[in-house]
């Protein structure tokens, strides 16, 4: 009966996000990165080749920066556009399905929200392994809804829209011992962000140390490795190079010169007002004391994943600026973090203290409020040079009208006013259940009662 409802409950998740995603996604000219990729797979997709030779192109064609994202100099001969190929692969089946007679950015656009729709249900179905049902809807709720995961993964196919599904896949096996679909997880890091599969390294290797199992290394790493051929297979196709690496072109390390104590760099990530990882989701401040306190009772599949994408995070800002690029309301580079650290800080959520209690309805609000803006609303999102002086939602409240920001304010009032008519229900239902005669027994357990044993 538990498992019929969790599914249930994970097919309704599912499909609201997935319609959510899907009304909201970008429908028009997004940015370069993400139509590029798009015009990759439209072009794969309806004349079977990847090269733009004789294609006219004039959203590219005397752009300043189609260096950037056309190679007109690939070993092979051909021009070719110079995306990761899990964006392109990713948005092939809707072109192949659809065929359009010109370029449109519809059908990726729905896959953007299909896929990240199908990463909230399995960071749910991850979180049913540690929390009750309904605690864990909530957690993946507020990781669809309140995070930049609605505003960037699932407006376009961005290479975070795959590598947070990777992430979302390997949180949803790891628990389950499904070590070989860890290793698949681990494929789609690769394919989208060669680097981020630096995280299920971490999370192969740490249990697998832990339980001293060369077998767990083994089945969460020979995936990806055995992937490096097909990926040098596909660059040696498209851009007549056996090195995976050409399939960056040269605009893809245009700004590696950054280094590890590139402190601005990397607090930019953290907390530059208009990119930062706690700026737009503090809601990971109101936990942190929490995650203190839980570490050493959380499973090591999720203290090891959230190091895993603390270490991506520390070398993204060392290869590249933090900013992401525009437009982005929110944040993109901080997505591979915040998927790894969901499930530690979700599964930690019984360890908060009374005053984090008492904030996360109110943050979570203010966050819905936040990236439903940008979600809804593209040209909210500001020029990346704003990136340490401006804030998007602060400007947008700021030059709005006075029924902006009082829609603003009502969202957030029912939204608290909903999370109190449900809390009030429970209550009430939980009394309803008590023993009449004898002793009433109380909740009067420990926050990490709401835990199940262990599970490594």
């Amino acid at each position: 009966m538990r498992t019929w409802t969790t599914r249930r409950l994970g097919a309704s998740l599912f499909l609201v996000t997935f319609l959510v995603f899907a009304a909201t996604a970008s429908r028009g000219y997004l940015c370069l990165d993400v139509w590029s990729s798009n015009l990759a797979s439209y072009q794969l997709a309806t004349t079977g080749s990847p090269y733009l030779d004789g294609v006219e192109v004039p959203q590219l064609d005397g752009h300043v920066l189609r260096w950037v994202y056309v190679d007109d100099d690939a070993p092979n001969g051909h021009h070719v556009i110079t995306r990761a190929p899990a964006v392109v692969i990713a948005g092939l089946p809707a072109y192949l399905l659809t065929q359009p007679d010109t370029m449109t950015v519809l059908p990726a656009a729905v896959t953007a929200a299909l896929l990240t729709a199908l990463a909230v249900l399995l960071v749910f179905l991850a979180l049913t392994t540690r929390l009750e049902r309904r605690t864990a809807l909530v957690a993946a709720a507020a990781f669809a809804f309140t995070t930049p995961v609605w505003s960037t993964a699932a407006n376009g196919i961005w290479p975070q829209t795959v590598s947070v599904l990777g992430i979302a896949l390997i949180a949803f096996a790891a628990p389950r011992e499904r070590w070989w679909t860890v290793g698949l997880g681990g494929v789609l890091l690769l394919w989208a962000r060669p680097h981020a599969a630096l995280i299920v390294a971490v999370v192969g290797l740490s249990v697998a140390w832990r339980r001293r199992s060369l077998a767990v290394a083994a089945r969460s790493g020979l995936p990806g490795l055995a992937s490096l051929l097909l990926l040098s297979l596909w660059t040696k196709w498209v851009y007549g190079s056996w090195d995976p690496t050409a399939l960056y072109g040269a605009g893809a390390f245009s700004e590696v010169s950054r280094s590890l104590v590139d402190v601005p760099n990397q607090l930019g990530l953290w907390v530059s007002p208009d990119r930062g990882i706690l700026v737009f989701t503090p809601v990971l401040l109101v936990l942190l004391p929490a995650l203190v306190r839980a570490w050493r009772e959380l499973p090591l599949w999720a203290t090891s994943l959230l190091a895993g994408g603390l270490v991506y995070t520390l070398l993204q800002g060392a290869l590249i600026g933090f900013t992401g690029g525009d437009p982005i309301y929110g944040y993109r580079y901080g997505l591979e973090f915040l998927a790894a650290a969901t499930p530690a800080f979700a599964l930690a959520t019984p360890w908060a203290g009374r005053v984090a209690r008492a904030l996360l309805a109110p943050v979570l609000a203010v966050q819905l409020v936040v990236i439903l803006l940008g979600a809804v609303v593209e040209r909210v999102a500001l020029d990346y040079r704003l990136a340490w002086t401006h804030n998007a939602f602060v400007d947008a409240m700021a030059a709005g009208s006075g029924a902006l920001r009082a829609s603003a304010v009502l969202v957030v009032v029912l939204f608290l006013l909903v999370v109190r008519l449900v809390r009030t229900a429970q209550s009430g239902s939980d009394s309803s259940h008590s023993v009449p005669s004898g002793p009433v027994v109380t909740e009067a357990l420990p926050p990490r009662s709401a835990m199940r044993p262990l599970i490594e």
